[in-house]
């Protein structure tokens, strides 16, 4: 493959046509002790879409805060319509709006309870309240901008849950949906003006954000995506 001149945008192509490509590979790998819960699909899935969905984040809309400046990684001066793109639908938008939102695929709870650990299993609480059909009015609903950074944050520093066909953490099912979670933090005191909140200092937790969907909705999703990038003449075809 050749250097890519649009990183945010080629790469998570390239990364799409090795899920279509190497999608049946994958579904016959298997790993650890337990095949009967079925191949490495999964993971490849969510390795794979980590670049596609944090390469354009990083690298384009994180960068619009530059102003006319220019940060390390900012691939914003390789076509304005990808900062367009990410300004209209994604800073200003509603997630129900965006051309890659499926109704119905997306799940959002808010939890303001305190801390909750989801290496013990997603708790049951959550679980069910992410059953509910207020959970799809609500993913709806969100501020794309918060969506994804929910599932950026997510990908990140790893919050992600396997979770079964119930939606609930089990040792000995295979997997088909995913949670991703990522806290949301009070502001904390300035280093040097201790009584000023400052938005650079992270503060206490204050809430967990938690999207639900399941694996082949999220595959779905992904195709979704891209297209998007590429219907509004953001990307070249895969090279």
């Amino acid at each position: 493959m050749g250097n890519p001149q649009h990183y945010g945008i080629e790469l998570p192509q390239r990364c799409l046509a090795l899920i279509n490509g190497l999608g049946d590979v994958a579904a016959q790998a298997y790993g650890g002790n337990q095949p009967e819960l079925g191949p490495l699909t999964s993971t490849f899935l969510l390795s794979m879409s980590m670049p596609i969905l944090n390469l354009p984040v990083e690298r384009i809309e994180r960068q619009i805060v530059q102003g006319d400046g220019e940060g390390y990684a900012d691939d914003r001066h390789v076509n304005i319509s990808a900062v367009e793109a990410f300004q209209n639908i994604i800073q200003q938008g509603i997630l129900s709006q965006a051309p890659f939102y499926k109704r119905g695929a997306w799940r959002f709870v808010q939890y303001r309870g305190g801390a909750r650990n989801i290496a013990r299993g997603l708790p049951a609480d959550i679980a069910s309240a992410l059953d509910a059909a207020e959970a799809i009015t609500n993913a709806g609903a969100m501020p794309a901008s918060q969506w994804i950074s929910v599932l950026r944050n997510a990908l990140a520093h790893g919050g992600v849950a396997y979770l079964d066909e119930q939606g609930r953490s089990s040792y000995g099912k295979p997997v088909k949906m995913y949670a991703f979670v990522s806290g949301k933090f009070d502001f904390g005191p300035c280093p040097y003006h201790p009584e000023v909140a400052c938005r650079g200092e992270r503060g206490p937790l204050i809430a967990l954000n938690f999207l639900r969907i399941t694996e082949t909705d999220y595959r779905d999703f992904l195709e979704l995506w891209v297209s998007w990038l590429e219907r509004v003449g953001i990307a070249k075809a895969a090279a």
